[in-house]
Protein backbone atom coordinates (compact mmCIF):
# COMPACT_ATOMS: atom_id res chain seq x y z
CA UNK A 1 0.00 0.00 0.00
CA UNK A 2 1.17 3.35 -0.81
CA UNK A 3 2.04 5.46 2.57
CA UNK A 4 0.87 9.01 1.42
CA UNK A 5 3.18 12.09 1.83
CA UNK A 6 1.35 15.41 3.33
CA UNK A 7 0.80 16.72 -0.42
CA UNK A 8 -0.66 13.69 -1.37
CA UNK A 9 -2.94 13.30 1.54
CA UNK A 10 -4.94 16.50 0.60
CA UNK A 11 -6.25 14.68 -2.58
CA UNK A 12 -8.14 12.08 -0.29
CA UNK A 13 -9.54 14.20 2.76
CA UNK A 14 -7.10 17.36 4.51
CA UNK A 15 -7.54 15.70 7.68
CA UNK A 16 -5.11 12.71 6.42
CA UNK A 17 -1.81 14.72 6.39
CA UNK A 18 -2.62 15.04 10.64
CA UNK A 19 -2.65 11.18 10.59
CA UNK A 20 0.36 9.10 11.53
CA UNK A 21 2.16 7.99 7.99
CA UNK A 22 1.54 4.60 9.07
CA UNK A 23 -2.16 4.98 9.58
CA UNK A 24 -2.63 6.93 6.38
CA UNK A 25 -2.49 3.65 3.84
CA UNK A 26 -5.35 2.42 5.23
CA UNK A 27 -7.60 5.90 5.61
CA UNK A 28 -6.72 6.72 2.66
CA UNK A 29 -8.35 4.06 1.01
CA UNK A 30 -11.54 5.01 3.16
CA UNK A 31 -14.46 7.48 2.23
CA UNK A 32 -14.25 9.78 5.11
CA UNK A 33 -16.78 12.65 3.62
CA UNK A 34 -19.55 10.94 5.62
CA UNK A 35 -17.28 9.74 8.57
CA UNK A 36 -17.64 11.66 11.98
CA UNK A 37 -14.72 11.22 14.03
CA UNK A 38 -11.82 9.48 13.70
CA UNK A 39 -10.12 7.76 16.95
CA UNK A 40 -6.90 6.90 17.96
CA UNK A 41 -6.28 5.06 21.33
CA UNK A 42 -2.55 3.81 22.33
CA UNK A 43 -2.60 0.18 21.98
CA UNK A 44 -6.15 -0.12 21.07
CA UNK A 45 -8.22 -0.59 17.38
CA UNK A 46 -7.87 2.18 15.09
CA UNK A 47 -11.63 3.50 14.96
CA UNK A 48 -14.01 5.65 12.61
CA UNK A 49 -17.60 6.57 13.76
CA UNK A 50 -19.97 7.24 11.23
CA UNK A 51 -23.63 8.09 11.96
CA UNK A 52 -24.52 4.51 12.39
CA UNK A 53 -22.24 3.92 14.92
CA UNK A 54 -18.29 3.13 15.05
CA UNK A 55 -16.23 0.81 13.10
CA UNK A 56 -12.47 -0.80 12.79
CA UNK A 57 -10.29 -0.76 10.19
CA UNK A 58 -8.51 -3.91 9.34
CA UNK A 59 -5.06 -4.34 7.73
CA UNK A 60 -6.83 -4.51 3.88
CA UNK A 61 -8.51 -1.02 4.64
CA UNK A 62 -11.77 -2.97 5.23
CA UNK A 63 -14.28 -1.32 7.94
CA UNK A 64 -15.94 -3.96 9.93
CA UNK A 65 -17.94 -3.90 13.37
CA UNK A 66 -15.77 -6.62 14.67
CA UNK A 67 -12.50 -6.08 15.56
CA UNK A 68 -10.69 -9.25 14.84
CA UNK A 69 -7.42 -8.29 12.68
CA UNK A 70 -8.36 -4.77 13.50
CA UNK A 71 -5.18 -2.35 12.82
CA UNK A 72 -3.58 -1.50 16.62
CA UNK A 73 -2.49 2.14 17.13
CA UNK A 74 0.83 2.40 18.31
CA UNK A 75 2.49 4.54 21.04
CA UNK A 76 4.62 5.90 18.06
CA UNK A 77 1.67 7.01 16.32
CA UNK A 78 0.04 8.53 18.78
CA UNK A 79 3.36 10.79 18.87
CA UNK A 80 3.78 11.25 15.85
CA UNK A 81 0.31 12.44 15.40
CA UNK A 82 1.01 14.92 18.14
CA UNK A 83 3.75 16.56 16.29
CA UNK A 84 1.70 16.88 12.97
CA UNK A 85 -1.32 18.26 14.70
CA UNK A 86 1.26 21.25 16.60
CA UNK A 87 3.27 21.15 13.16
CA UNK A 88 6.03 20.08 15.64
CA UNK A 89 5.48 23.43 18.06
CA UNK A 90 5.13 22.04 21.34
CA UNK A 91 5.67 25.18 23.08
CA UNK A 92 2.34 26.87 20.78
CA UNK A 93 0.88 23.47 21.81
CA UNK A 94 0.74 23.81 25.39
CA UNK A 95 -2.45 26.10 25.63
CA UNK A 96 -4.13 23.52 23.73
CA UNK A 97 -3.21 20.79 25.93
CA UNK A 98 -4.20 22.53 29.07
CA UNK A 99 -8.03 23.38 27.17
CA UNK A 100 -7.74 19.45 25.87
CA UNK A 101 -8.53 20.19 21.94
CA UNK A 102 -6.62 21.93 18.78
CA UNK A 103 -8.06 23.18 15.98
CA UNK A 104 -6.61 22.31 12.59
CA UNK A 105 -6.51 23.70 9.45
CA UNK A 106 -10.39 22.93 7.83
CA UNK A 107 -11.84 23.58 11.32
CA UNK A 108 -11.60 20.26 12.25
CA UNK A 109 -11.03 19.66 15.76
CA UNK A 110 -8.83 17.17 17.55
CA UNK A 111 -9.76 16.38 21.36
CA UNK A 112 -7.03 14.88 23.31
CA UNK A 113 -6.86 13.05 25.82
CA UNK A 114 -3.77 12.03 28.79
CA UNK A 115 -2.58 12.69 32.30
CA UNK A 116 -3.53 16.01 33.86
CA UNK A 117 -0.88 18.16 34.55
CA UNK A 118 -1.92 20.22 37.55
CA UNK A 119 -1.05 23.64 38.80
CA UNK A 120 -2.43 25.62 41.75
CA UNK A 121 -5.34 23.00 41.49
CA UNK A 122 -5.88 23.73 38.06
CA UNK A 123 -5.28 21.79 34.94
CA UNK A 124 -1.61 23.79 32.91
CA UNK A 125 -0.95 20.87 30.47
CA UNK A 126 -1.31 17.47 29.81
CA UNK A 127 0.87 13.95 29.28
CA UNK A 128 1.26 10.72 28.07
CA UNK A 129 -1.34 11.24 25.84
CA UNK A 130 -3.09 8.10 25.56
CA UNK A 131 -6.19 8.93 23.09
CA UNK A 132 -6.95 11.53 19.90
CA UNK A 133 -10.58 12.05 18.62
CA UNK A 134 -10.23 13.59 15.09
CA UNK A 135 -13.72 15.64 14.77
CA UNK A 136 -14.10 16.42 11.12
CA UNK A 137 -15.73 19.30 10.21
CA UNK A 138 -18.54 19.52 7.43
CA UNK A 139 -19.86 21.70 5.39
CA UNK A 140 -23.56 21.37 4.94
CA UNK A 141 -25.17 23.76 2.83
CA UNK A 142 -29.11 24.52 3.02
CA UNK A 143 -29.13 22.75 6.41
CA UNK A 144 -30.79 25.63 8.06
CA UNK A 145 -33.16 27.26 5.41
CA UNK A 146 -36.22 25.62 7.20
CA UNK A 147 -34.85 28.10 10.11
CA UNK A 148 -34.73 31.39 8.14
CA UNK A 149 -38.31 32.08 8.60
CA UNK A 150 -38.38 31.28 12.28
CA UNK A 151 -35.16 33.64 12.73
CA UNK A 152 -36.04 36.87 10.50
CA UNK A 153 -39.13 38.64 11.52
CA UNK A 154 -40.21 41.58 9.37
CA UNK A 155 -36.49 42.44 8.65
CA UNK A 156 -35.23 41.57 12.31
CA UNK A 157 -32.70 39.15 13.11
CA UNK A 158 -33.81 37.27 16.27
CA UNK A 159 -31.40 36.86 18.74
CA UNK A 160 -31.30 32.67 18.25
CA UNK A 161 -29.77 29.88 20.53
CA UNK A 162 -28.96 26.59 18.80
CA UNK A 163 -29.08 24.21 21.31
CA UNK A 164 -28.00 20.16 21.02
CA UNK A 165 -25.71 17.69 22.78
CA UNK A 166 -22.05 17.36 21.49
CA UNK A 167 -22.26 15.76 17.89
CA UNK A 168 -25.49 16.69 17.00
CA UNK A 169 -24.58 19.52 14.39
CA UNK A 170 -24.89 22.89 16.05
CA UNK A 171 -21.56 24.10 14.29
CA UNK A 172 -22.84 23.14 11.09
CA UNK A 173 -26.12 24.34 11.54
CA UNK A 174 -24.18 27.82 12.76
CA UNK A 175 -22.24 27.85 9.92
CA UNK A 176 -25.29 27.59 7.53
CA UNK A 177 -27.31 30.11 9.01
CA UNK A 178 -24.81 32.19 9.26
CA UNK A 179 -24.17 32.06 5.18
CA UNK A 180 -27.62 32.35 4.63
CA UNK A 181 -28.46 35.61 6.89
CA UNK A 182 -25.49 37.23 5.19
CA UNK A 183 -26.17 36.47 1.64
CA UNK A 184 -29.32 38.52 2.63
CA UNK A 185 -27.34 41.54 2.46
CA UNK A 186 -27.29 41.79 7.09
CA UNK A 187 -23.51 42.56 8.61
CA UNK A 188 -22.38 39.58 10.20
CA UNK A 189 -19.26 39.24 12.68
CA UNK A 190 -17.94 36.32 13.15
CA UNK A 191 -16.48 35.31 17.31
CA UNK A 192 -14.67 32.12 15.66
CA UNK A 193 -12.67 31.15 19.29
CA UNK A 194 -11.47 27.68 17.59
CA UNK A 195 -10.97 28.75 14.09
CA UNK A 196 -14.35 25.99 13.58
CA UNK A 197 -17.35 27.67 12.57
CA UNK A 198 -15.04 29.64 9.31
CA UNK A 199 -11.63 27.57 9.26
CA UNK A 200 -9.74 30.47 8.56
CA UNK A 201 -6.62 29.44 7.19
CA UNK A 202 -3.95 32.56 5.91
CA UNK A 203 -6.72 35.21 5.87
CA UNK A 204 -8.97 33.09 3.62
CA UNK A 205 -12.10 31.54 5.03
CA UNK A 206 -12.51 27.67 4.27
CA UNK A 207 -15.89 27.63 4.08
CA UNK A 208 -18.91 29.95 2.34
CA UNK A 209 -20.22 32.11 5.03
CA UNK A 210 -21.72 34.48 2.44
CA UNK A 211 -20.61 37.90 1.26
CA UNK A 212 -21.40 40.50 4.50
CA UNK A 213 -18.96 38.03 7.20
CA UNK A 214 -16.18 38.99 9.06
CA UNK A 215 -14.41 36.92 10.93
CA UNK A 216 -11.89 37.45 14.08
CA UNK A 217 -10.82 34.34 15.31
CA UNK A 218 -8.56 32.69 17.54
CA UNK A 219 -8.95 35.17 20.96
CA UNK A 220 -11.69 34.34 23.55
CA UNK A 221 -15.57 34.57 21.99
CA UNK A 222 -16.20 37.06 25.16
CA UNK A 223 -13.21 39.51 24.03
CA UNK A 224 -13.51 39.15 20.35
CA UNK A 225 -17.41 40.00 20.67
CA UNK A 226 -16.88 43.15 22.27
CA UNK A 227 -14.24 44.17 19.65
CA UNK A 228 -16.27 43.02 16.94
CA UNK A 229 -19.17 44.98 18.53
CA UNK A 230 -16.73 48.22 18.56
CA UNK A 231 -14.79 47.78 14.98
CA UNK A 232 -17.26 46.26 12.29
CA UNK A 233 -20.72 47.91 12.69
CA UNK A 234 -22.30 44.88 12.43
CA UNK A 235 -25.89 43.50 12.61
CA UNK A 236 -25.41 40.16 13.94
CA UNK A 237 -22.95 38.83 16.00
CA UNK A 238 -22.43 34.75 15.78
CA UNK A 239 -20.26 32.51 18.26
CA UNK A 240 -20.29 28.91 19.13
CA UNK A 241 -20.31 27.25 22.47
CA UNK A 242 -21.56 30.16 25.14
CA UNK A 243 -21.90 29.28 28.52
CA UNK A 244 -19.15 30.97 30.49
CA UNK A 245 -19.78 34.08 32.41
CA UNK A 246 -17.90 36.69 30.12
CA UNK A 247 -19.69 35.07 27.75
CA UNK A 248 -23.02 36.23 28.78
CA UNK A 249 -21.54 39.04 29.42
CA UNK A 250 -20.27 40.18 25.98
CA UNK A 251 -23.85 38.99 24.77
CA UNK A 252 -25.73 41.12 27.06
CA UNK A 253 -23.61 44.14 25.88
CA UNK A 254 -24.18 43.31 21.86
CA UNK A 255 -28.37 43.09 22.20
CA UNK A 256 -28.44 46.05 24.55
CA UNK A 257 -26.56 48.12 21.77
CA UNK A 258 -29.02 46.63 19.23
CA UNK A 259 -27.54 43.84 17.98
CA UNK A 260 -28.77 40.48 17.20
CA UNK A 261 -26.80 37.17 18.69
CA UNK A 262 -26.99 33.97 17.11
CA UNK A 263 -24.96 31.59 18.93
CA UNK A 264 -25.12 27.58 20.45
CA UNK A 265 -24.67 25.87 23.95
CA UNK A 266 -24.51 22.19 24.84
CA UNK A 267 -27.90 20.62 26.39
CA UNK A 268 -30.97 18.32 25.47
CA UNK A 269 -33.07 20.53 25.23
CA UNK A 270 -34.65 24.23 25.86
CA UNK A 271 -36.64 22.54 28.70
CA UNK A 272 -33.76 21.28 30.24
CA UNK A 273 -32.17 24.74 30.24
CA UNK A 274 -34.69 26.02 31.71
CA UNK A 275 -35.31 23.30 34.35
CA UNK A 276 -31.81 23.92 34.89
CA UNK A 277 -32.34 26.91 36.38
CA UNK A 278 -30.23 28.74 33.53
CA UNK A 279 -31.37 32.62 33.76
CA UNK A 280 -29.60 34.41 30.77
CA UNK A 281 -31.30 31.88 28.18
CA UNK A 282 -33.96 34.93 29.08
CA UNK A 283 -31.81 37.13 26.43
CA UNK A 284 -32.85 34.75 23.59
CA UNK A 285 -36.02 34.80 21.83
CA UNK A 286 -35.67 31.88 19.59
CA UNK A 287 -34.63 28.37 20.79
CA UNK A 288 -34.04 25.84 17.83
CA UNK A 289 -33.15 22.51 19.34
CA UNK A 290 -31.35 19.76 17.38
CA UNK A 291 -30.57 15.80 17.86
CA UNK A 292 -28.77 13.03 16.00
CA UNK A 293 -32.13 11.29 15.37
CA UNK A 294 -31.64 11.18 11.76
CA UNK A 295 -27.76 12.24 11.64
CA UNK A 296 -26.18 15.46 12.86
CA UNK A 297 -28.71 18.63 12.21
CA UNK A 298 -32.15 16.83 12.88
CA UNK A 299 -34.49 19.88 13.44
CA UNK A 300 -36.46 18.26 16.85
CA UNK A 301 -37.76 22.11 17.84
CA UNK A 302 -38.21 25.60 17.01
CA UNK A 303 -39.75 28.00 19.69
CA UNK A 304 -39.80 31.76 19.37
CA UNK A 305 -40.99 33.68 21.98
CA UNK A 306 -41.50 37.33 20.32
Amino acid sequence: MLILNNEQAFEYHPIIKYIPKRLRKYLSLVKLNQAEEIRLRRGRPLMIYFNDGGYFIDEHARLSKNETNAVIVEGTDINEAIELISESSLYAFEDCLRQGYITVCGGHRVGICGSAVLENGSISSQKNISSLNFRLSHEVTGVAEALIPHCIKDGHILNTLIISPPGCGKTTMLRDLIRLISQKGYRVSIADERNEISAVYNGYTGYDLGYSSDVLEGASKSEAMLILLRTMSPQVIATDEIGLEEDINAVTKAISSGVAVIATVHSKSFLTLKQAGISWINKFNCFVTLSHRNGPGTIEEVYCDL
